[in-house]
Formats: C-alpha cells, sequence, structure tokens
C-alpha cells in the first residue's frame, strides 16, 4: 500500500486537516474553527469521524502556531497543546512530526510555481529558486520561517519573528514602549493601530481595508501598516540573507495586498543604507496557493526519524 500521512495546520482560528500520499497529493481536506472544540485531540477526532477513519496512516506531520517545546506546542493564540504522544495513540502508534505551522509554509516556497505566486513590485519572483527564502504570515499572528537550502537539499528554520519590539514608529508615538511586531502586523493589531489613530474608533480588520478609501483615519491606518510591513520584512530578510525572496501568506496579507500602496512597501523594504542596493533585487510576493502549510507538509521530504523518546523531524 502507498504511504499515506495525516498533515495538519493548527492555527489561532483555524485548524486544517488532509490526508497526503506519497506524492505530496492532498485529499480530504477539512477546515473547522479553533473555537467550536477544547482540544487539538477534539478536532482531531471530528476530522478522522469525518473522513471515515485514519486506518492506514503510517505517520503524522502537524504544523502549530507556537514554539516547538520537546514533544508538544501550546499555541500562542489560544489554548491548545498539540501533544505528539497523544496524537501518535489517535494514529495508532505513527510516528509524528511536530514543526511550528510558518516552518510548514517555508516547506512549501521550494514547490512553489509562478502561477502560485502574485509578485509585490519588482522584481518577479524567480521560480526555481536555490536562494534562501523567507514566509511570512500576517493574519491572527505574525509568523516568519526560512527555507534553506544546502547541500542538495531543503531545510527550513522558524522564529518568533512576531514577539521581536517593534521600535520606534513616526506617528505611533502613543504605543507602549514594549509593542510587539504582532501587536501592530496582525488582524487584531491592525483594528488596535485603527483605534489608536482614529481617537477611539474600533474596527476589525476587513472593517479598516473596507473604508481605507473613503475614511481618512483608515486610509492612514493603512499607509501606516504599510510601512511598517515593508520595515519589518526588509529587516528580517536581511537577518536571514532571503535573497531569493519574501513571499507573505495569511489572510491579513492577503486582503492587505489588494489594496496596498506597493511602491510605499517596497520602498521601506530597501531602505536598508549600504544594503540597498541588494535589497532592490529580492523578490516580494503573495503566495495565492491555498492551504499553503498543508502543501508544505504534503510536498518537504519527510524524515521521521524515531528515537527513543519518540520524537521525530521533518526536512
Amino acid at each position: 500500500m502507498s504511504p499515506r500521512r495525516l498533515v495538519a495546520d493548527a492555527g489561532g482560528t483555524n485548524v486544517r486537516f488532509a490526508i497526503a500520499d506519497a506524492e505530496g497529493r492532498l485529499d480530504r481536506i477539512k477546515i473547522f474553527q479553533v473555537t467550536d472544540f477544547a482540544t487539538f485531540q477534539d478536532a482531531l477526532s471530528a476530522y478522522r469521524a469525518d473522513a471515515g477513519g485514519l486506518q492506514g496512516i503510517d505517520a503524522g506531520a502537524i504544523a502549530a502556531a507556537g514554539p516547538v517545546d520537546g514533544d508538544a506546542v501550546k499555541l500562542t493564540n489560544n489554548e491548545w497543546i498539540v501533544d505528539r504522544a497523544k496524537v501518535s495513540a489517535m494514529l495508532n502508534g505513527a510516528p509524528v512530526a511536530l514543526v511550528n505551522d510558518l516552518e510548514a509554509v517555508a516547506a512549501a516556497l521550494p514547490h512553489l510555481g509562478s502561477d502560485d505566486l502574485t509578485a509585490i513590485g519588482a522584481p518577479a519572483p524567480v521560480r526555481p529558486e536555490r536562494r534562501t527564502m523567507l514566509a511570512v504570515n500576517v493574519g491572527t499572528g505574525f509568523g516568519a520561517a526560512s527555507a534553506i537550502f544546502r547541500e542538495g537539499r531543503w531545510y527550513t528554520c522558524p522564529s518568533e519573528a512576531g514577539h521581536m519590539t517593534l521600535g520606534h514608529v513616526e506617528g505611533t508615538a502613543a504605543l507602549p514602549a514594549e509593542t510587539s511586531v504582532e501587536d501592530v502586523l496582525s488582524g487584531s493589531g491592525l483594528a488596535r493601530l485603527h483605534e489608536h489613530l482614529a481617537g477611539g474608533r474600533a474596527g476589525s480588520a476587513a472593517d479598516v481595508f473596507a473604508e481605507a478609501g473613503r475614511d481618512a483615519a483608515a486610509a492612514r491606518t493603512v499607509a501606516l501598516f504599510t510601512a511598517i510591513l515593508g520595515r519589518i520584512a526588509g529587516d528580517l530578510t536581511l537577518a536571514t540573507c532571503a535573497w531569493g525572496g519574501v513571499y507573505l501568506c495569511g489572510s491579513v496579507a492577503t486582503a492587505w495586498s489588494a489594496i496596498a500602496d506597493i511602491e510605499r512597501f517596497r520602498a521601506e523594504f530597501i531602505r536598508k543604507g549600504p544594503m540597498r542596493a541588494r535589497m532592490l533585487k529580492v523578490p516580494t510576493a503573495v503566495i495565492r496557493r491555498d492551504i499553503a502549510a498543508l502543501y508544505g507538509l504534503a510536498n518537504a521530504y519527510l524524515t521521521l526519524t524515531v528515537r527513543r523518546t519518540g520524537t521525530a523531524s521533518v526536512r
């Protein structure tokens, strides 16, 4: 029987499941809302019932929105804990790998074609790419992970970039000094930024984007969001030497790209002093392929090295 594995992406808002075959094809894709379940295991049980059982699953690969701490991940933006041993037990003892959710998106980057990407300004992304690339999520939270090509294969490296200190940004003097990147570059962060600039008028990220063409405070919010995103994306490029490009994903990033001032984004992205000329050559794009994290888990070279502790790794 052809190898089959469960792949799952547990985020702050949604949890996505699918079955991947040996060629990386996805089947039985299902999306649930996190708030409908008390635990990840409850959501997996619902998926198992919906999929008609999980017989014949050889392994599991779970991406979760939080740092991997040994054999578990505590999600940053909700109370779920994804525990390797508990998931393995639900898969009849099959080995399970845990990775950060953006690490799974980074694993997808080498497999994306031109049709999967929309360039944000020039230059256009190169396909296939063999230089380091960076996946950046702007959604319920903010995350980043890199895909690094070494000795004929791809490796992924997670980060907790969303929890870096934002630092001073012109026009945000009233924000607390400890404000993090995610406190602004996320769905709730954009709403808070708008509330700050509008003098107490709150609204969701979708509301802000919808109002940007006719409301001064919303337009200012989007402009400031664009400048901050460009600066942070550029900083992360330099920190990781991601000369192969920065690839944005997430509901907020996708909605933003439809109305954004791309020239301002790129101006902030490349404004890096002596590195400006190099930054001009770095492509930026939005990932248009759905469920990129599941696609990454399905297509990455998956190595399940089961040690005496029961741990596993994804390459």
